[in-house]
């Protein structure tokens, strides 16, 4: 007696039939027009994409030079590295926006918790602490 195909075998089924057939066109593609012209297509478009990577990147080094006018800094945020004394906007920079923010106001000043990389139900690989908006410690874990 056959037995029926549950859900995921009949989507894993239907995923092999849609890649064998991206397979064989591929196939006759190159058995018509040989390797060359596919192969310079391909090399084109890695060419381009990084082409415009290498533009992407050199308007991000100019608009960071103009806001901060500080190569230390724009070389630091570029690198994606944070450090004491660093301003919250220069930190969403370097990091992005956390993906949780913990705020305590006190009586003299605001402390936030900044926590990136989620690891779980209110785990997080990164925690810096900003007191009125500049960083003062941190606390990573591997």
């Amino acid at each position: 007696m056959a037995r029926r195909m549950t859900k995921a075998e009949s989507g894993a089924f239907g995923l092999m039939i849609i890649a064998a057939l991206i397979f064989v066109g591929i196939a006759k593609i190159l058995n018509t027009l040989g390797w060359a012209i596919p192969l310079i297509i391909c090399t084109g478009a890695i060419v381009a994409f990084l082409w415009y990577k290498a533009i992407q990147n050199r308007k991000r080094l100019e608009f960071l030079r103009q806001k901060y006018h500080d190569e230390a800094v724009v070389q630091n945020i570029v690198a994606h590295r944070f450090w004491r004394g660093q301003t919250s906007e220069q930190l969403v920079d370097s990091l992005g926006n956390p993906t949780r923010i913990d705020q305590n106001v006190l009586k003299n000043r605001e402390r936030d918790v900044w926590k990136y990389y989620p690891r779980g139900v209110n785990r997080y690989g990164l925690r810096i602490t900003l007191e009125n908006g500049i960083v003062v410690g941190w606390e990573q874990k591997g």
